[in-house]
């Protein structure tokens, strides 16, 4: 046992006066930190007596929905539906801890403060003196000898900026004009499929290709999603901004053209389903929490699936930051009722659900075994390592400190492999190479056909680790700048990776990045169709 580390988590202890009520907290707090069970146990037995420190804790009942208070969101326009009638809706269990105001008010800088120690960062912008000093104190540790820490692998960086934190995946909510990908030079190879997919291959529609959906070639799939109409904190689907003016998912809902995209899949014999998305805490809290709000979803969910004979529903619910247990297990119960309700009036169709890479192993707002029983796959989004919002590297790496066979894996210690598929970006980033903090406006996304377009004269650089390639080139101003990607190799190794640990397929983000180029769909045919 390492005696700094004993005293790391003396002097946390003792800054905590309620540690005899959130002994929990502070242990999985201190454990994240990069402390092991013995430190921890070793530092209560010298602040507290024998029998303090055997104490079973037990918190404040949650609240169950019906004694959740009401929560207010920004006013929308929504378009509602009638509610399922009679649709039973699974209590929640009000014999868990809650989380005290305490956790409450640190978890967002805890949070921080880890992703940041387990990153190597030396600084640390929060103005709490307490944490500056546990930063300097792990940080100085880590330098003199390797960490043993109770996570398996670390989380991805996760600063705080404007007390909101950046989100994990960034790629989802950034629309791509597809005028510049459809007038990329391709690269044509000849493509011959002798069979039907062995895997799910899942492509992700955005409403941003709409304008060209004739263009993209979905013959090597076997489902595309529609992405996406996003719900509000009332279950109602946000038909416009503050001034009506409707766009996004909802504009792709109501255009002709997405029902000739519809009708071409079906033709095709692929699948087709409709992502429902909600990137904000708030309304993610009162869907988990609100009987009303969770019966409004689901009855709207299941009004759009029937009015196009949809084949299911995909949820991309992206909460930030560590949830309340009354808020996870919240949406637990909605994935279960929606999945009931889908499975009640359209026995055929499916339900899946987007995960973070993280979420394996990190207590976030997916439970991850109880919602993979109660839909039929969970979506792992395996990319956006490294995004504008932070430094250059690589977007979906196999090995490193982040990395998707570890964080996979933890998937697999508690789900079985045929309810996972793992979504792979058709995308990359572009960074300014010598700019220490770039700023969000100074990294663009750039989609597989652009990268290809610009690459094809440059030299490129394989990353042994990563297992990804990168290339630099000076921009018009003579500024170097480094672009990091996935290409028919690094995407090939992944391909494997399903291939080796059996699972459902692969998922990908997203459809038509690749314009006219016919590489990475020949890639799909030979792993997972022509084997």
């Amino acid at each position: 046992m390492r005696d700094k580390y004993i005293d790391l988590i003396k002097e946390y202890i003792r800054t905590r006066p309620e540690y005899k009520t959130a002994l929990d907290d502070i242990k999985a707090d201190c454990l994240a930190l990069g402390a092991t069970e013995e430190e921890f146990d070793a530092a209560i037995n010298q602040v507290t007596d024998a029998e303090t420190a055997k104490l079973v804790l037990v918190g404040t009942p949650i609240q169950t929905i019906e004694q959740a208070p009401a929560q207010t969101t920004p006013a929308q326009t929504t378009a509602t539906s009638t509610l399922v009638p009679q649709t039973p809706l699974t209590p929640l269990s009000n014999s868990q801890p809650a989380a005290t105001d305490a956790t409450k008010k640190l978890a967002p800088l805890i949070w921080d403060l880890r992703s940041r120690v387990l990153a190597k960062k030396k600084y640390f912008a929060a103005g709490l003196a307490l944490l500056i000093i546990l930063f300097i104190i792990v940080v100085g540790l880590s330098k003199k000898a390797p960490i043993k820490t109770a996570v398996k692998y670390p989380t991805v960086n996760i600063p705080i900026v404007n007390a909101r934190v950046i989100p994990l995946v960034y790629a989802t909510s950034q629309a791509i004009d597809p005028g510049k990908i459809f007038s990329a030079n391709a690269k044509n190879v000849q493509l011959t499929v002798t069979g039907k997919p062995k895997k799910e291959i899942l492509g992700f529609f955005p409403y941003w290709i709409l304008p060209d959906e004739d263009k993209v070639d979905l013959s090597t799939l076997t489902s595309i999603s529609l992405f996406g109409l996003e719900a509000d904190g009332n279950g109602n689907i946000i038909t416009g901004d503050a001034n009506d003016n409707a766009g996004g998912g909802w504009a792709m809902w109501k255009d002709p053209k997405v029902d000739d995209l519809i009708r071409r899949a079906k033709n095709q014999e692929v699948k087709v389903y409709l992502t429902i998305k909600c990137f904000d805490n708030a309304n993610i809290e009162k869907i988990s929490t609100n009987d009303n709000s969770q019966k409004t979803l689901i009855a709207n969910a299941l009004y759009f699936v029937n009015s196009k004979a949809l084949d299911g529903i995909n949820i991309d619910f992206e909460y930030v930051g560590t949830p309340t247990e009354a808020v996870r297990n919240g949406f637990t119960r909605f994935i279960t009722n929606l999945n009931d309700e889908l499975k009640r009036q359209v026995p055929d169709t499916t339900l899946t659900v987007d995960t973070y890479l993280v979420s394996g192993s990190e207590k976030d707002l997916f439970d991850i075994p109880q919602v993979a029983k109660n839909s039929d796959a969970l979506v792992i989004m395996g990319y956006d390592m490294h995004t504008p919002l932070g430094g250059p590297g690589p977007v979906s790496a196999m090995g490193g400190d982040t990395n998707i066979v570890g964080y996979v894996q933890n998937y697999l210690e508690q789900v079985d492999a045929s309810k996972l598929i793992l979504a792979v970006p058709y995308y990359g980033y572009d960074w300014p190479e010598n700019v220490a903090s770039p700023s969000a406006d100074m990294v663009k996304i750039l989609p597989y056909a652009q990268v290809a377009q610009q690459s094809q004269n440059l030299q490129l650089v394989w990353d042994d680790t990563s297992e990804t390639p990168s290339f630099t080139y000076n921009d018009a101003s003579g500024q170097p700048r480094v672009v990091h990607f996935d290409n028919v190799r690094s995407l090939g190794i992944k391909y494997d990776f399903i291939n080796r640990k059996n699972l459902q397929g692969v998922g990908i983000w997203a459809l038509g990045y690749d314009g006219q180029n016919q590489d990475l769909e020949k890639l799909l045919i030979d792993k997972f169709i022509n084997q």
